[in-house]
């Protein structure tokens, strides 16, 4: 499981404010990372274009790479959304009110969130092949 604090506040916890904020930067972060993933494969996409003008007889070999990376650009991006998205929105809504969620804490710490926890190396050792 991950080590994990209390995320799932009610309106009256006084740690309230503070699980605000952690969520709020965490989200920050998702943001970030996919935005800072977008730019990497637009940089990749117009590399891809300048290696092509230039090995204008062998185009298959930069291609190839370029597509296996966008692969796993886009598997990184989709592993985080979908893991961290998720549990976000479950704290905000608990916190809300709207949801009681406690049941649904030890399934996002002990199940969801070490998944991405472990299949986020598999993804990068992919990169690195």
């Amino acid at each position: 499981g991950v080590c994990l604090f209390k995320f799932f506040v009610n309106s009256d916890d006084p740690q309230k404010l503070f699980v605000w904020s952690v969520v709020i930067f965490n989200f920050t972060c998702v943001v970030v990372i996919s935005i800072c993933y977008g730019l990497i494969n637009l940089s990749a996409k117009r590399s891809r274009r300048t290696v092509r003008g230039m090995m204008a007889g062998n185009k298959e070999a930069p291609d190839k790479h370029a597509r296996r990376l966008q692969r796993n650009i886009t598997r990184i991006i989709i592993t985080d959304f979908v893991c961290w998205v998720p549990f976000l929105a479950t704290c905000l809504f608990h916190s809300l009110e709207v949801v009681d969620a406690t049941s649904l804490y030890p399934v996002f710490s002990i199940v969801i969130l070490p998944i991405n926890s472990c299949i986020n190396p598999l993804i990068y050792d992919n990169f690195i092949r």
